[in-house]
């Protein structure tokens, strides 16, 4: 009989980053995501995306 379940990935993700976020951070964060249909990893993942497909020149510019 074939084994059931879910299907294996070509690329599992099986490391884990963790980071602390103020209150208001983590707020700001959620309502960001819910506002634009996403989760909180979506969002981490598609801003880590972005800030390595942009030149490190513009990065600077985008500091606090």
């Amino acid at each position: 009989m074939a084994k059931m379940g879910r299907p294996k990935s070509d690329a599992p993700k099986l490391n884990t980053l963790s980071v602390r976020v103020t209150d208001k951070e983590l707020q700001k964060l959620k309502d960001y995501a819910d506002s634009h249909g996403m989760t909180i990893t979506q969002l981490l993942h598609t801003g880590v995306d972005l800030l390595l497909r942009t030149p490190d020149a513009e990065v600077q510019n985008l500091s606090p």
